[in-house]
This record gives C-alpha cells, structure tokens and sequence, in this order.
C-alpha cells in the first residue's frame, strides 16, 4: 500500500483504510453466520428449488436422518453458497458498493479529503537583510560638486574621462605659493591672471616675485547686450608682460549662446592675437552671473558644449594651445567633457588641495592673493605644464 499519506500528509488516512476492510469483513462474516443459520434450520431448502409449503416437510426428514452433533452432509454446501448469493440480492450489494479505494484524493482534486489533519502552513521566507549602501565619499567612484546656490551632491566620476594623475603629497606651499614638487625639484609653474579690474599693473615687480607667466584677459562679450569688447588694458597688459620676460596667455569671457557667436568670438580674438607673443594657452571662459540674469541661463548642457566647442576648434585650427576654463560645478555637470576631451582645462577651485577628479593642466587655488605688482587681491595659479617647451 502506498505511504504518501505518512510521508507528506497528502494521501487518504489510514483508519479509513482499516474501517472499510473491517466492513468488508463484517459483511462476510455476516453472510456465513446467517447462512449457517438457515442452514441448522433447513438444511435442504433453497428458494430455487422448493416452496414456501415444502419446507417443513424437508425439515422434518432432515432432523430425523441428521445426528444431533450439527454435522451437515456434503450436500448442504450448495445451499449455503445459495444463502449467499440471496443476502446480495436482497440487500442488492455490487461490487462497486464495496470499492471504497475511490475515497482516496484524486490527481483532479476529486475524491474524499483528509479532513482530520490540517494543512501545513506555509513557512515565510525572511527577506534577505538590505545591503549596506556605499559611502559615496569612499568609494572612489563619486566625487563631491559644491553649486553656486550653497547645494552639494555626490556625482558619479565618469569612467570615460582621464583621471588626473597627480600626487597631491607633492604640492606644497612655500613663501605664500603653491608649487609642485619631486623630491625638492619644483616642477609646475606659478602665475597669475589679470584683467582690467586690477588696473595697472607693474610687470617688473611681478617677475622679481617669481611669477613665471600671466594670464590676461582679452576680451568679452556682454551678459545683456551681446556686444564683443576688448578688455580696457589689455593692450598694455600684454605689451607689459612681454617686455618683462614673463610667458603670457589669454582668455576670452564669453556669453555666446550659439556655435556661431563662439565662433565669432574666436575670430576676434586671433585678430587680436596677430603678432604678438604668446606661449601659453588661449582660453575659452564661460560663467554664470552672480546676482543677476545672464544670456545664456538658459542653454542646455549640450548647447554650453557645442558653443564651447566651436571656439576652441577655431583657435586650435590658428596653431594656438586651446584651453577650456571653469569651476568644479561647470566642468562636472554644466558641460560635457566627454565631447571636449582633447583640450587642455584650467580649473578654478579655491581650497587647500584640488579634489577634481579628472585631468587638468592648470590650477586657479587663490583669488585673494597679495603680491607686489598688483594692487588689492590678485589671482594665484599653479601651472603643471611646461607650456614653453612644449
């Protein structure tokens, strides 16, 4: 007999098992004891083969020729198998009637159910425990924007763009300047960057204070009006700077709002550039207003790449080193540095050691700076490039 129901609790129980062998049995049992009955009584008389008349006359020769041991003649077993085939009719038993084997469950769910023991129930899985969520600051793959309205967001490094190599143990700040540094051998180069709001400038003095190059602005186009101007001094800036011996480069403050005004911006400062010295980069400088609504507010990511871009293009296309300006904020989120790869970048971050993640050329540390030449607060820079031997 099959043991599913032991095993699993599935299968039909055991004590309906035993209680329909046990009626099987009490109705054979049954049919024998009655049988027999008839039999002590009438040893002879069978409905096939008499009337209901005859039976006392077959009794009375039967008890005067049987013992009175109960012993029944051979002949008497036919009549005891007839009992038995009139209880079934009487009662009408068919086989069917004793095939109690169907109480068990059927594959189909039919049949009758365990009802005596409950099911199982089902046991919860616990859900698995949350994974401890990665600190962004140590994890090497974000690094932390500071925006211009106070917010602050880790941002995921790309992995597309090269990562600067440089040790930060080497730089080092010696008589009020950054320098960088293998062994006691300073490798980068220290400079500054002017415009007409530092007035005049005494170029002499800053050579004697161990500025190496300057770099100055050219020119810009107007955040409301639109209009391209050259920087007030720059004339004087860059006929003073050559004349000192001191290396110069140049940027452009642009407020282009499409690649068609970058390119015009770029005409105008190579126009500006014809003949004179300059060694390092010419630059390409997009920022927002502070306190105040600038033209281009308004431009998609895209559109700040492709206008950056188109100017950079045309000054590389002139033989001069492109260079791309900005803030840690502008460079990570306001353009795209997957598309401007292959351009050097000035970065402007005012902090003890930089934490951009990506390479860069040139480092704008300071912008309270004092040194003699220039009056009031002047801009530190430290250059890792040897832009005159390159």
């Amino acid at each position: 007999m099959p043991r599913e129901t032991d095993n699993n609790r599935s299968g039909f129980p055991r004590i309906y098992v035993v209680a329909g062998v046990s009626v099987f049995i009490l109705v054979i049992l049954s049919a024998v004891i009655l049988s027999s009955e008839n039999s002590s009584r009438s040893p002879g008389g069978t409905e096939k083969t008499g009337t209901a008349s005859a039976a006392p006359a077959a009794d009375a020769a039967n008890q005067a020729s049987s013992p009175s041991t109960g012993y029944q003649p051979d002949s008497n077993i036919s009549s005891g198998n007839d009992d038995i085939d009139r209880l079934y009719r009487e009662n009408k038993l068919r086989v069917d009637d004793l095939d109690f084997w169907d109480m068990y469950s059927q594959p189909d769910g039919t049949g009758l159910q365990d009802t005596d023991v409950a099911p199982e129930e089902p046991v919860a899985t616990p859900a698995p425990p949350p994974e401890p969520t990665a600190d962004p600051s140590q994890d090497g793959k974000h690094t932390l924007v500071e925006r211009r309205d106070g917010t602050t967001e880790w941002v995921s490094i790309n992995p597309y763009i090269s990562k600067n190599t440089y040790d930060l143990m080497n730089l080092r700040m010696r008589s009020d300047r950054m320098g960088y540094y293998e062994g006691q051998r300073e490798t980068s180069f220290f400079g500054v960057d002017i415009s007409q709001y530092n007035g005049t400038v005494d170029f002499t003095l800053l050579k004697e204070a161990g500025v190496d190059y300057v770099m100055i602005r050219l020119g810009a186009r107007g955040y409301e009006s639109g209009q391209i101007f050259l920087d007030d001094y720059f004339v004087d800036n860059i006929t003073g700077a050559n004349e000192a011996g001191l290396h110069v480069g140049v940027y452009f403050f642009s407020q282009a709002v499409s690649a068609a005004e970058a390119s015009e911006e770029a005409a105008f400062v190579l126009q500006q550039l014809a003949g004179r010295e300059v060694a390092y980069p010419v630059v390409f400088d997009m920022e927002y207003i502070n306190n105040d609504v600038s033209r281009i507010d308004g431009l998609s990511k895209n559109a700040k790449t492709d206008i950056a871009r188109a100017f950079l293009d045309d000054v590389k296309a002139a033989g001069y080193v492109p260079m791309l300006y900005g803030t840690k904020e502008w460079l990570v989120e306001q353009v795209d540095l997957t598309k401007l790869t292959e351009y050097d970048i000035w970065l402007s971050q005012q902090m003890d050691l930089p934490d951009y993640p990506y390479q860069f050329q040139m480092w704008q540390y300071n912008l309270n700076g004092s040194i003699e030449g220039i009056s009031g607060d002047a801009d530190f820079n430290v250059c890792f490039v040897d832009y005159v031997s390159r």
